[in-house]
């Protein structure tokens, strides 16, 4: 899973071809808001390119349109190439999208048509064009018409072109689509069997479950149970079932990867210490990464502080095939400082000189990649 992710070697370029090369192998890039360190698709990057500039992510979405943001596993950067197995989804909420939006605002279809008239009018507008004070409450208190925005934009009609100081801007999807990309929608079977095969890409080794969780299942309108994926696993080309000592369930693979199953043995040449995040691909599913790694994920930014193990928003570390400790970092920007607030290794690991060592230049490189000059470590 880990060779698969990408974690084991740094490309020798990290110019804007690596960050779509490095997308397209993830099958998407998860965004998050969250910006105590670095937003979480700039550090999903980074755990796989190193240093990089950032701006090579921007640019590619926006400028060069390589990339675009929709429902993958939650809304994520996809690359344009995949952009047709969307097209379902976007069919799914555009039916859904005037009952669905009267229930959340008791406002009218009146309003949906207002606000995309603005934007054939007026061109890309995102929530702080329209009037009204701005509202607290995250997603169930939001502005009406940014409501009707996020509407219309799940339901294909509107794509996002762009973001400044990370606020969405909203414009017709015929005006954001590049004219190259294909738009004729696949088959249910077609559909299906892309993302099965995607994620056998993106994970190595599966169980039918993780078709469902690594492209989330409602974000992408999977339309299929978990048995269902299990018969199409069965009969697609080029795919192996196999057992696993200690689990009673069927895994599946693609022929080249269980032939590498096969060579691994225990050794596959990855010894040095990543930083990663929960909302890294790798860490998605909680449940599979307690299988594999007997690591329990605990994302404690929505706890209140009495009821945290560990800190708000700490990382889990990689050490070559395990996930042995977890720490907490906070960006101090003004002061261009990394803070580390917090650390605690997993029950049994005991830490080595090679270990440190290799957090240590992790840190560092860290540390640069966020323009810090300096860490500071508390307690």
């Amino acid at each position: 899973m880990i060779e698969k992710q990408g974690i084991t070697r740094f490309p020798e370029s990290k110019g804007k071809k690596s960050v779509v090369d490095t997308i397209s192998r993830l099958g998407c890039l998860q965004i998050d808001t969250i910006s105590v360190i670095e937003r979480a698709h700039y550090l999903t990057l980074w755990s796989r390119l190193g240093s990089y500039d950032k701006n090579h992510l921007d640019e590619s979405a926006y400028k060069d349109k390589k990339l675009f943001e929709y429902w993958a596993h939650a809304t994520c950067f996809i690359p344009y190439d995949d952009y047709r197995f969307y097209l379902h989804a976007m069919k799914v909420r555009e039916d859904e999208m005037k009952t669905r939006f009267l229930k959340r605002t008791g406002k009218g279809v009146e309003v949906l048509d207002q606000v995309l008239a603005r934007i054939k009018d007026e061109g890309p507008l995102c929530s702080k064009d329209f009037e009204g004070p701005k509202r607290n409450g995250g997603w169930w208190n939001r502005k009406t018409e940014k409501v009707a925005m996020d509407y219309m934009y799940g339901a294909g009609i509107l794509m996002v072109c762009d973001r400044v100081r990370f606020q969405r801007y909203y414009d017709l999807s015929e005006n954001v689509l590049p004219s190259w990309v294909d738009v004729e929608p696949p088959s249910d079977d077609e559909r299906i069997e892309f993302f099965i095969r995607k994620t056998l890409q993106c994970l190595g080794e599966i169980k039918p479950i993780d078709v469902r969780k690594y492209y989330h299942h409602h974000s992408v309108k999977l339309g299929q149970t978990t048995r269902q994926v299990e018969e199409r696993l069965k009969v697609l080309d080029g795919i192996r079932g196999f057992n696993v000592e200690g689990d009673n369930n069927m895994h599946y693979g693609l022929d080249e990867d269980v032939e590498r199953l096969e060579t691994i043995d225990g050794d596959f040449g990855f010894d040095d210490v990543k930083l990663l995040i929960y909302f890294d691909n790798l860490m998605w599913n909680r449940e599979r990464v307690q299988h594999l790694f007997g690591f329990e994920s605990k994302l404690e930014i929505y706890l209140p502080q009495d009821q945290r193990v560990y800190g708000y928003y700490h990382l889990p570390v990689l050490y070559g095939d395990q996930l042995v400790a977890r720490i907490e970092p906070k960006m101090d920007r003004k002061e261009k400082k990394l803070i580390i607030r917090g650390y605690w290794t997993e029950p049994g690991f005991k830490e080595t000189e090679e270990y440190k060592e290799k957090l240590d230049r992790t840190l560092k490189d860290f540390a640069a990649f966020h323009g810090a000059e300096t860490i500071k470590w508390l307690g």
